[in-house]
């Protein structure tokens, strides 16, 4: 009778935990949904703004199918942020640009907080390991087409009100979606 009691107490166990790792699973997968779907929302719906591209190490696009990615404007940032912080931990912030008529972003400075005007646009930066993280460092691309992006001249993003980046598209001197 005690082998039976066992083995039925083993399998509520069993079941619990099934049902507890069933639950953890279905969690997961909806918050991975839900972040799909934010970032489908930020491309679908969110403002265009161009950042200008910094030069990079010209072999990166030799590495395959991505090129690595930096931008004129984090070197301001980055400049503005060692005068205000004292300290060089890992931090988040904001910073404020106003768009030009190409809707090329140019620094206005660190957002402390007041109104912006219609024309200026909050961004999202990280600090990590002192350097200044916008939303990506890399673009991937088609393998066989290196030589389309190594005409690259602005990063395309798309940002919401909070300032939240998402890379969409690579922009030629000449402002077209390459």
């Amino acid at each position: 009778m005690t082998s039976n009691n066992n083995t039925l107490l083993n399998s509520r166990q069993l079941s619990k935990r099934s049902l507890w790792a069933i639950i953890a699973a279905l969690v997961i997968l909806a918050l991975i949904n839900y972040k799909i779907f934010t970032q489908e929302q930020l491309l679908a719906n969110g403002e265009v703004i161009l950042f200008e591209l910094a030069p990079v190490d010209p072999r990166s696009l030799m590495q395959g199918d991505y090129m690595a990615l930096n931008y004129d404007i984090a070197r301001v940032v980055s400049q503005s942020v060692n005068q205000h912080s004292s300290t060089q931990n890992n931090h988040d912030g904001l910073f404020i640009v106003t768009l030009d008529k190409h809707r090329v972003a140019q620094f206005d400075g660190l957002y402390n907080g007041d109104a912006l005007t219609p024309t200026q646009r909050l961004i999202q930066y990280r600090v990590r390991d002192g350097s200044i993280k916008l939303a990506s460092n890399a673009f991937f691309f088609q393998e066989g087409r290196a030589a389309d992006f190594e005409q690259s001249k602005y990063g395309e993003f798309r940002v919401n009100q909070a300032g939240q980046l998402l890379l969409s598209n690579m922009i030629d001197k000449d402002f077209k979606r390459i």
